[in-house]
């Protein structure tokens, strides 16, 4: 039920989502349908197909539907949903704990309100959440799969989140690992303040308004850095999808080293044109010579069996980290 409620939260494509045999009897249905009414509301027609499907599942293995499940479906809500605009928020969960965890808490999920089905547009890829900040998100907060590429703790490190966006790996952080290894500072930095309005809204979400260790900055990649005090670790998801942007966001990572003492900086791409990661990757060889690599590389992420979800066709993950001198 954990993975079935895991991917319903992270609202995976209903045609992707895999439902046992086993969660079809008349227990599951209830406890199905205790979980689902609260989030109808979110995205009523995503629901609409769930349970469709979740129905004509009990149907082929000739189980009884229970009264619950079927008013639920004919409920008005369901019954009259209709496709949101594209500008209309949802309510996602994001599971943070690493791929091969399987129990989870609360503090191993992220949730917020965003718009997945709006893709690009005037300050707007910073509304929803991204493949590789999922995917770094995971892996830095996965002790074990953080070793595998960073040879540095994070306790008591000042972090700096660049283009953050949505906030999953800031808030992961804040609300994962910082529990368990308390950072310093995580400074969650953007170019577009409309960005922190709608992460307000995540921090209460997450139980996070209260939170000392997060903070809140706009930074405009190749401008005077406006942060103060030394920072250890800059991290950063999907932030290199425009060959514009390479020279000044390599000038502001060149900055944190020679005025911040920085050690390393963390940045995964998602490979979705080879010949704009092959962009990316001369400007790290012209501002960086013999100072980064590739240190993770996944090519099938929709491969991954884990409580998060990528998508069969999502392109392969690089993560690149920088070393100071």
């Amino acid at each position: 039920m954990e993975k079935l409620r895991a991917c319903i939260e992270q609202r995976v494509p209903v045609k992707h989502i895999h439902i046992p045999d086993e969660l079809t009897d008349y227990t599951s249905q209830l406890e199905l349908v205790e979980f689902l009414k609260p989030q109808v509301v979110n995205n009523p027609l995503y629901f609409k197909s769930f349970l469709s499907q979740y129905i004509q599942r009990i149907e082929v293995l000739s189980q009884e539907t229970s009264d619950e499940i079927y008013d639920l479906f004919v409920d008005e809500q369901i019954l009259n949903a209709k496709e949101l605009p594209p500008d209309v928020s949802d309510v996602i969960k994001y599971h943070v704990n690493g791929f091969n965890n399987i129990g989870s808490s609360a503090d191993d999920m992220i949730v917020m309100k965003e718009m997945p089905r709006l893709i690009s547009g005037n300050n707007t890829t910073g509304l929803r959440t991204w493949e590789a900040a999922l995917f770094l998100a995971n892996m830095l907060n996965d002790e074990k799969a953080r070793s595998t590429f960073l040879s540095c703790d994070l306790a008591n490190k000042t972090v700096v989140e660049l283009g953050c966006g949505t906030g999953l790996l800031g808030l992961s952080l804040a609300k994962h690992c910082h529990k368990r290894s308390p950072l310093h500072k995580i400074i969650m930095t953007d170019g577009s303040t409309a960005v922190f309005d709608n992460l307000q809204e995540s921090l209460e979400r997450n139980n996070l308004s209260e939170s000392n260790v997060l903070q809140f900055q706009q930074l405009i990649w190749g401008e005077p850095l406006t942060i103060n005090g030394n920072v250890d670790l800059i991290i950063a998801a999907d932030i290199t999808y425009d060959v514009g942007v390479f020279e000044t966001l390599c000038n502001t990572i060149n900055d944190f080293f020679t005025l911040k003492n920085l050690q390393f900086a963390i940045i995964a791409a998602t490979v979705r044109n080879a010949e704009t990661i092959n962009s990316w990757e001369n400007e790290l060889d012209k501002w960086f010579p013999n100072r980064w690599e590739t240190a993770v590389v996944e090519s099938r992420p929709g491969s991954i069996s884990a409580n998060c979800y990528f998508d069969v066709n999502t392109p392969g993950i690089r993560v690149y980290i920088i070393k100071s001198i």
